[in-house]
């Protein structure tokens, strides 16, 4: 991760995760919305220290996703969960 997290960084990151939020509950039926779950696990499980939610056995590096996004998905406490039921 970088390290170092810009005002403009951050506000883009919160911005994503808001407009993801309402694309995800006013756009997307359940069968589209567990779909996008699947492709965006991944890159949502690289926000967190343990890797609970990984995309189908491919291993992610740590250390690849934007720091500011990670807060970002962090704070709003943003997980991708029931994709191995």
């Amino acid at each position: 991760m970088v390290d170092e997290v810009s005002d403009s960084s951050e506000a883009a990151a919160l911005s994503l995760i808001e407009k993801l939020r309402t694309f995800v509950t006013e756009q997307l039926n359940e069968e589209e919305g567990t779909l996008f779950a699947a492709l965006v696990a991944p890159g949502v499980s690289l926000a967190y220290v343990e890797d609970e939610v990984t995309g189908f056995g491919a291993h992610w590096e740590t250390g690849t996703l934007p720091q500011a996004l990670c807060r970002a998905l962090q704070e709003g406490g943003v997980r991708v969960e029931g994709l191995r039921d």
